[in-house]
């Protein structure tokens, strides 16, 4: 859906599109494997497994496999590896120095052009608001939601559509910001006009094979578009 008016509220994904998260999202998976008795991973391997939560993402590490049963991983394995990856993280979750070129400015741009600005993530929802806030981007977001707070995330519908009530947007007057076909599949779903950033995390994956309705190579041209609709 082009835009032909401003948006009211905006949705940004937080890993690979306000941020490079891999490497202290690495340590973590290194943490988890750690605590459970498994040799290490690369960080590139890492990289590839990011996007569908943190369950997933260590099934995907300890499986070394991008599409594990997860009826056949063993659940106390996983659960001892989740506590592992969770202390981890929460000692190395500052990615301050790995914001994207464009991101603050772009950001502060929209808020203070009275557009509603909002995190959707699968990241699980205790490390959302902690990681925006060590980056120092919290500041510009009125909503943040993780993967793990409601029964679906990306790309459900489910957490689009309760992001869009929980800021008062219709789903039509909202945009949804990411890297990734989560993101895509999901807006489109949910009847949101979606932007892919090319320069993140897809899973090896063009984004644009997902059918977004923007397509760019750097955050900063998100400001160039809606500043265009003045």
């Amino acid at each position: 859906m082009i835009l032909t008016r401003r948006p009211q509220a905006m949705l940004f994904d937080l890993d690979g599109t306000l941020a490079d998260t891999v490497p202290s999202l690495h340590l973590a998976v290194l943490g988890a494997l750690q605590s459970v008795g498994l040799p290490e991973i690369t960080q590139e391997m890492t990289r590839s497994f990011v996007g569908n939560g943190a369950m997933m993402l260590l099934a995907r590490a300890v499986t070394r496999t991008m599409d594990p049963d997860l009826a056949n991983v063993d659940k106390d394995l996983l659960k001892r590896a989740r506590e592992g990856f969770n202390i981890t993280y929460a000692s190395c979750c500052d990615c301050k120095e790995s914001i994207y070129p464009g991101v603050p400015e772009t950001l502060s741009y929209l808020k203070n052009s009275g557009i509603s600005l909002g995190v959707l993530s699968n990241k699980p929802d205790v490390f959302v608001r902690p990681v925006l806030e060590k980056a120092g981007l919290l500041e510009y977001f009125v909503f943040t939601l993780g993967g793990d707070v409601l029964g679906n995330k990306k790309p459900d519908p489910e957490p689009f559509l309760y992001a869009c009530a929980m800021m008062h947007a219709e789903p039509e007057e909202c945009v949804m910001v990411g890297d990734s076909s989560n993101d895509i599949l999901g807006a489109r779903r949910s009847g949101m006009t979606s932007i892919a950033l090319t320069y993140g995390y897809n899973r090896g994956k063009p984004v644009q094979d997902s059918g977004p309705d923007y397509v760019f190579d750097d955050f900063a041209a998100i400001k160039v578009l809606i500043s265009g609709l003045d």
